[in-house]
């Protein structure tokens, strides 16, 4: 960051304004991003880093009392009109995205004008960044309220460095379906405005990548999707707490104060439990769970105590007062049907509390109860762990966290089984001190070597390493200096290796692809380049090897056929995969289900592979069925099957060979000292990937994102390059052959 600026853009600020008898004081926030924020070593900036988010206060407030924020940061509100963020935050944010990201689609509350606020809203923040933006700037995006900002700010600056980090789960594609087409668009769009997106998991990694493929039809390679000229890289960042924080909070002494006063209050087991309040962090089945637990153990009466902290929040939406009110009504019947006149089994607390009084607890109680429906990470459970340096207490956590990855020390239980939570729970008070003490020094290893500082500086380097492969992945179009340096390696050249597609390279595509035959100029051109002996030229295509043939008849060229199954080398073919296609018995009557549905669709049988061709249908129509095909397949093939999702085409092959392989194969097959890939097509992405050395050059042909260095827009770009080729005047070596 030493010569970077940071600029963190979040919902909301870090901290608030209070005003009580006309005196304004500052309230700093609490919160997982901003303890993670503010435990970032930023010294190494030489600029003050900048912090955008929507103000909770007016214009006049902040004008009055911004001389209260005196800290390494410099602050930059943004004030939102009161309808928008109504629509924005407790509308699109909180009634439709977090309910949906958390699986719960009965609570979604979708409206066309929320999702219209929260455009106008991201596009607010958009203007404020840009006013603030400089080239050396590494923007970082925060959660769900900011899902379409990446893709506004770099329509703006096209150059900018941008990161996302999502701190909520993200949904399987089912799920995300639920959302209009022009909405879940409108949101997978604008995350790939970022140049890295991070999550918690690889399991939210996973199924954003589904999405993009499934719903935009983008392809990914290695976590990196190919989005508008540019790679978007996508990966797991398990965010970590400020360790040494909780940690040596523990002997403080308002912290020991506290502690000694809750055993002296509560002599027997302590259960804690704190939780925002919030259908997804199932307080609810908790409490059914101890209820559970009380039942079938009555040995446990009168001697222990469940403290049930509920921190209060977003209180004017109505779901969240309702389940307010139902946790109280359970709390009620439960100490009511258990309690004796000198024992209750619930403490309740609705409010917020103190850092002494939650190290405290943490440190004070015998099992911390941590079991949400669903979580992206939760960080109360490594609170809990790091506040611990006693090693003893037990960790019952929800296995359906964030956290249940990296904490498999703690007693894993399904928080819906109230049953299986009542039997681990009676596990976690028998567990003997010894195994408290082994589980616990395991998990605080954890928690302790990937803090937040080691999470944010890994996302950070990946950030950077981003920033610098744009700049040395960076496509130029094929024109000027770019061309010219080409030509001239061409012409240096005394060995030279050229692999051309076919399809949409040499030839314009088709709706009937049998038909489509080179041109007079196509033929004349690979005869003149493979008369002269310092040329080798491949044709490279997924068309079947026979088929290959009849359009190639005479043509004295090398040629690729089926993704490079089969080889032509001296008129011979050869194929080096085994594999006696019995797998197309199942693929075949599939394929034939979505030709009888998908109108104008046809099926391909090659050797060694099926094709499914929509290239003849509608294109919302053959999208749609093509990306159904898609999720089939994937879910249904062996790891030995490859599906492959070509242009206008679906085909199933065997994995052992692709025209990368084949292309890297060729290349060393002889010491060749220029290179050159020109293709159109997703499956030639495999072959710009595999050359990407010295004296090595890829050509994309078309619009889309490509891991090629050069660009031409269409075939007769390529025919003009190509003849630029064959009339070079080339002087015969003395003594060595491309041939």
């Amino acid at each position: 960051m030493k010569n970077n600026r940071l600029i963190i853009i979040s919902y909301r600020l870090p901290f608030s304004f209070k005003t009580e008898n006309k005196t304004t004081t500052l309230k700093p926030s609490a919160g997982g991003l901003v303890t993670a924020v503010k435990s970032l070593d930023l010294s190494a900036s030489s600029q003050k880093p900048i912090w955008i988010g929507c103000a909770d206060f007016t214009q006049s407030v902040w004008e009055k009392s911004k001389h209260l924020v005196n800290d390494d940061f410099e602050y930059v509100p943004v004030f939102l009109d009161k309808a928008v963020n109504k629509g924005f935050y407790n509308g699109f944010s909180n009634s439709v995205l977090w309910p949906l990201f958390h699986y719960f689609p009965g609570f979604v509350d979708y409206h066309d004008e929320y999702l219209t606020a929260y455009q106008a809203a991201n596009q607010a923040v958009c203007e404020k960044v840009i006013e603030h933006l400089k080239p050396t700037d590494m923007v970082w995006v925060h959660d769900y309220h900011f899902l379409a900002l990446p893709q506004l700010i770099r329509e703006r600056e096209p150059e900018a460095t941008i990161g996302f980090f999502l701190h909520i789960p993200f949904p399987s594609n089912e799920l995300l379906r639920l959302l209009p087409r022009r909405c879940r668009d409108y949101l997978l769009e604008g995350l790939l405005g970022a140049d890295l997106i991070g999550f918690h998991t690889n399991d939210y990694l996973i199924h954003f990548l589904q999405s993009v493929s499934l719903n935009l039809g983008l392809s990914h390679n290695l976590a990196k999707v190919l989005y508008q000229d540019r790679g978007v890289q996508c990966q797991a960042f398990p965010i970590g707490i400020n360790y040494g924080l909780y940690h040596d909070a523990y002997a403080q002494p308002d912290v020991v104060s506290e502690r000694d006063e809750l055993k002296k209050s509560y002599p027997g087991k302590i259960i804690f439990s704190v939780d925002r309040l919030d259908y997804t962090k199932g307080v609810m089945q908790r409490l059914d769970a101890l209820e559970a637990f009380l039942q079938s153990h009555p040995e446990w009466k009168g001697n222990l105590v469940f403290i049930l902290v509920v921190v209060p929040s977003r209180d004017e939406i109505q779901t969240y007062w309702e389940r307010k009110q139902m946790i109280e009504q359970a709390v009620g019947r439960i100490n009511g049907k258990f309690a004796t006149l000198t024992w209750v089994p619930i403490v309740y607390r609705y409010a917020s509390l103190a850092f002494p009084q939650l190290i405290a607890l943490y440190t004070a109680c015998d099992v911390a109860m941590i079991t949400p429906l669903r979580d992206g990470m939760n960080l109360v459970a490594k609170e809990f762990i790091a506040t611990r340096q006693d090693q003893q207490g037990v960790l019952l956590l929800s296995e359906l966290t964030g956290a249940a990855n990296e904490l498999g020390d703690a007693l894993l239980v399904n928080p819906l089984d109230e049953y299986e939570v009542a039997d681990q729970l009676n596990v976690a008070l028998m567990m003997p001190p010894e195994e408290q003490q082994r589980r616990m020094a395991v998990m605080q290893r954890r928690v302790e070597q990937y803090d937040v500082k080691q999470w944010a500086n890994d996302f950070f380097d990946a950030l950077a390493a981003t920033r610098q492969g744009k700049r040395k992945n960076h496509v130029r179009s094929l024109k000027g200096t770019g061309k010219h340096k080409l030509t001239e390696a061409f012409e240096r050249a005394q060995s030279r290796l050229l692999l051309i597609d076919y399809d949409g390279t040499l030839v314009e595509f088709t709706n009937k692809p049998e038909l489509t035959a080179p041109s007079a100029q196509v033929k004349e051109l690979l005869n003149t380049l493979t008369q002269n002996s310092q040329n080798k030229v491949v044709v490279m295509s997924e068309r079947s090897h026979e088929k290959l043939e009849e359009l190639l008849d005479g043509l004295p060229v090398d040629i690729v056929a089926e993704h490079g199954t089969y080889l032509r080398q001296e008129g011979g073919w050869r194929s080096s995969v085994l594999d006696d296609g019995s797998w197309k018995d199942t693929v075949r009557p599939l394929m034939a289900d979505f030709v009888s549905r998908c109108e104008g669709s046809s099926i391909e049988e090659k050797n060694h592979s099926l094709a499914w061709h929509y290239r003849s249908v509608a294109d919302d129509i053959g999208f749609d069925r093509s990306r159904e095909m898609l999720t089939t397949l994937m879910a249904l093939l062996p790891h030995q099957l490859r599906v492959i999702d070509g242009n206008k085409v679906i085909e199933v092959k065997n994995v052992d060979t692709d025209k990368g392989r084949m292309a890297k194969q060729l290349a060393f097959a002889f010491p060749y000292d220029f290179v050159l890939a020109i293709g159109d097509d997703r499956t030639d992405e495999d072959m710009f990937s595999a050359l990407a050395g010295q004296d090595q050059y890829t050509i994309k042909i078309g619009k889309g994102a490509t891991n090629a260095a050069y660009r031409l827009d269409n075939v007769q770009q390529v025919l003009d390059l190509l003849s630029e080729f064959a009339n070079h005047p080339d002087k015969e070596p003395a003594s060595s052959s491309a041939k």
